[in-house]
């Protein structure tokens, strides 16, 4: 019996288990728009809604769990606020930072791609149409012959959905000036003119032209096959970057192609030009690769992957025309480029191509591309890849120079070791060598501190100061101000902090310095210095983007010092979708604090939590419901609260632990004191003996009420 029970109980988890299931959710920043990757099984259902400031994703798995721990440790842009799941198998809410919208899209059949990018929300152009008439179905004529034909007659209406995803694709298309939705008098319609100019016939066949109708094809199951739209995979033998160098010395090389660079009469040789901007680029001279495309009138397609090639090698930006754009698909050296250039790691990416690819490089271009491309593996969660390049990047360095060791802290990062990536990021910050690289680590030092809520050593608060100067009027000036300004708030210099923060631009890091200090600033801070900076805050023409975490955290400071108002309207802001249980919870406890106990019932209604549960005892007893208080606290296990509450409504039968508690006492005394002596008329002197009894009685029961209110 007692196996059967082990082997039933097994066989229960293993189902259970297999009815949840996890949803790893990865995430990438891209430019112009944030990513998140959710990998589900094929075939299955989801949708996404809209909303304003956020959307929700819905994926039909039974007992679904999305797993967002890493999600924001790869995002470095506050498109995506916040990701939240009220419960297993239920919907996840997402959460903008901007006036962003969501798109998303099924790639190979098993993952959902979903992107967040700047854009208007626009309601559904058909919420105010009435719903399409229906169609009377034909009735079929009753004559022998023509019933099957009027039979094919009757044909099945469009869904309603589909109606309006087709008027909703028709109005797009009026709105862009694409269809023209006058309607044709009755009557015959003129056939299409003989002279329409035809297509072009030089159009390349990986063209695709589309308009609005295209989109029609999965409403109306269209069956016309599309072109392929991927790019066509470069093969290593026709970039062939291996042989842009020979063994012989590099002046050599130089010196031979130089010299045979211009022909008679000074005409350059093209040929020759490409060579030596290959031979450049290969060795890590991509300037000099670059000046030689001044020279050259080509365009050929190898130009193109030479100068992207070039750029990359020099850290500048590639040209528009990115000849590697999507090839990290590819089995071939191109995948590596592709990922270099394209600065993020494709769901379809080849890894194995691309670290294939990069052991093939020379030494002082792994040196140089060891570090890029293990953050990017990182950001793709491709951990074990990551970790094989730095290992690579380690055996060819004498010492690891500051980049290998911010990338070796991003990679402890992503394990989890922090305290590994603290030791990382500190010797980065206090390298001598570490000019380029020191900022961004004090920056991520500092973010971390502030994560874990520590303090900043007094050298790391002087090395941000001086970066706050020197870096002010560069591309890292906001960025090392806000790194400066956490510091301080870390430190809890919160006054200085917040002029630093005031006199920020607006943008990305004005904003998150501002949520960030004011977390600090509710967590740590004295009353007056909260006070006076949260109500400067709230009195600026122009307030920062709040995110919803901090706006609890004010709220919640801001009610325990009293200000009801204040508090209910930050815990009651419409772009907040996230955290409703919480901000409901501060919504009832700011209306109690106002005194308006059936406002805070409403907003409790549908919370099942103890706090609330204790916040609707509160809210009964301000509304004199003092029976059903009760009720509640001794269901919370709050016997002392619940016989006070007892005690008051007068109930003499209900009562909870302890029963020898004040309240308990005082509730049995007060009953036997209401309870009238039994009077025996009949029989007076007998009467007048119970009457003197009972006045004794009631003198003692007075006696022990007095002590037992004074009973702490």
């Amino acid at each position: 019996m007692k196996q059967l029970g082990l082997l039933t109980a097994a066989l229960i988890m293993a189902v259970t288990a297999a009815a949840a299931q996890d949803v790893t959710v990865r995430s990438g920043e891209h430019d112009g728009y944030t990513r998140l990757v959710f990998n589900v099984p094929p075939n299955t259902e989801w949708a996404l809604a809209q909303r304003k400031d956020g959307a929700r994703l819905t994926v039909d798995l039974d007992g679904v769990t999305f797993r967002t721990g890493s999600v924001f440790s790869r995002l470095t842009t506050n498109r995506l606020e916040s990701l939240s799941q009220a419960q297993p198998g239920g919907a996840l809410e997402l959460e903008f930072g901007c006036e962003c919208v969501a798109s998303a899209f099924l790639y190979r059949g098993s993952m959902i791609v979903l992107d967040v990018a700047p854009g208007e929300f626009l309601p559904p152009l058909l919420a105010d149409l009435p719903p399409p008439m229906t169609r009377q179905p034909i009735k079929a004529v009753s004559v022998s012959n023509t019933d099957a034909q009027m039979a094919g007659l009757d044909l099945p209406l469009l869904k309603h959905e589909l109606k309006d995803q087709l008027s909703n694709r028709f109005l797009q298309g009026a709105d862009r000036k694409l269809l023209d939705l006058r309607l044709a008098p009755v009557g015959p319609r003129n056939s299409t003119p003989s002279n329409t100019d035809p297509l072009l016939t030089d159009l390349s066949s990986n063209m695709r032209l589309t308009t609005v109708l295209d989109d029609l094809k999965d409403v109306l199951n269209s069956e016309v096959l599309q072109l392929e739209s991927n790019a066509v995979c470069i093969s290593t033998t026709e970039l062939g970057f291996s042989e842009w160098s020979t063994a012989e010395p590099f002046v050599t090389q130089v010196s031979s192609l130089r010299t045979a660079l211009y022909q008679e009469f000074d005409t350059l040789d093209e040929e020759k030009a490409l060579e030596l901007a290959k031979l450049y680029a290969f060795h890590g001279f991509g300037t000099e690769a670059l000046a030689i495309f001044g020279l050259s009138q080509t365009g050929t397609g190898e130009a193109e992957r030479i100068e992207a090639i070039a750029r990359l090698v020099d850290e500048k930006p590639v040209q528009t025309s990115n000849p590697f754009s999507g090839l990290q698909r590819c089995d071939s050296d191109a995948a590596l480029w592709a990922v270099l250039s394209e600065k993020k790691l494709a769901s379809d990416a080849d890894v194995e191509a691309i670290e294939q690819a990069y052991a093939g490089l020379p030494d002082h271009l792994r040196r140089r591309f060891g570090t890029r491309l293990s953050q990017i593996l990182v950001e793709g969660d491709e951990l074990e890849a990551a970790r094989r390049v730095i290992r690579s990047v380690d055996r060819i360095e004498k010492s690891n120079s500051p980049s290998t060791t911010r990338a070796k802290a991003i990679v402890a990062a992503a394990e989890g070791d922090h305290t590994r990536e603290e030791e990382l990021l500190t010797e980065v910050v206090t390298s001598t060598e570490a000019t380029p690289e020191a900022p961004v680590a004090l920056a991520r030092l500092v973010e971390k501190r502030w994560t874990e809520r520590q303090s900043v050593s007094a050298q790391e608060l002087e090395l941000a100061a001086s970066y706050a100067v020197e870096y002010r009027r560069s591309d890292l000036g906001p960025m090392m101000a806000r790194t400066y300004a956490i510091a301080l708030s870390l430190s809890l210099d919160f006054d200085p902090a917040f002029d630093i923060i005031l006199e920020l631009a607006n943008g990305q890091d004005r904003n998150r310095a501002f949520n960030r200090h004011l977390h600090l600033l509710s967590e740590r801070s004295d009353d007056v210095t909260f006070l006076r900076q949260t109500f400067h805050l709230m009195q600026m023409s122009k307030t920062p983007a709040l995110t919803t975490d901090t706006a609890i955290a004010l709220a919640d400071r801001l009610t325990m010092l009293g200000f009801a108002d204040q508090s209910f309207a930050l815990a009651n802001r419409t772009e907040d979708q996230t955290h409703r249980a919480e901000r409901a919870r501060l919504r009832a406890r700011a209306a109690l604090m106002s005194g308006r106990p059936h406002q805070a019932l409403l907003e409790l209604a549908e919370d099942g939590s103890e706090e609330a549960l204790a916040l609707q005892a509160q809210a009964l007893d301000m509304a004199r419901d003092f029976s059903t208080a009760a009720e509640i606290m001794r269901s919370l296990g709050q016997g002392e609260a619940a016989n006070r509450l007892f005690w008051l409504a007068g109930s003499s039968a209900d009562t909870a632990d302890p029963p020898d508690g004040k309240y308990a006492t005082l509730n049995r005394t007060a009953q036997a004191l209401f309870t009238p002596p039994v009077r025996q008329f009949e029989k007076p002197l007998q009467d007048a003996e119970d009457l003197l009894e009972n006045s004794e009685t009631t003198r003692q029961k007075i006696a022990e009420m007095f002590n037992a209110i004074n009973t702490e």
